[in-house]
């Protein structure tokens, strides 16, 4: 049976996880024409997102040069409906580099490609 409940993150983050999460939003409000939230961003992101997005060396640069980590409390509530997806993704992605991939890098990374690949 799958548990249906939502999943709440709660982290803080640095100014460079707003800016990304900030773009995600910005380019996913003009291309629709109405106001969005990180939610929604990285909901449209994980519906649209492939799994072969991914590259091990891309993501290596923005890990070593993009600090996530800040002073900045975010909370983002997942609904269950998307939920898996998003698992889907980070694992994927976990599985390309090799790396175990925690909450703030794979939802900042999701959004930075996301918005790179104009899939908004």
């Amino acid at each position: 049976m799958t548990d249906r409940k939502n999943k709440a993150f709660r982290f803080f983050v640095s100014e460079d996880f707003i800016e990304i999460a900030a773009d995600a939003i910005a380019v996913q409000t003009k291309k629709n024409c109405r106001f969005s939230t990180l939610r929604s961003a990285l909901e449209t992101c994980c519906k649209r997102m492939p799994t072969d997005q991914f590259d091990a060396d891309d993501f290596d640069v923005f890990s070593r040069t993009t600090p996530l980590e800040g002073d900045v409390r975010i909370h983002l509530n997942m609904h269950a409906a998307w939920s898996p997806r998003y698992e889907a993704l980070k694992a994927k992605l976990s599985e390309i580099t090799g790396k175990r991939i925690f909450d703030r890098t794979a939802i900042a990374y999701l959004l930075h490609i996301a918005v790179k690949s104009d899939l908004y």
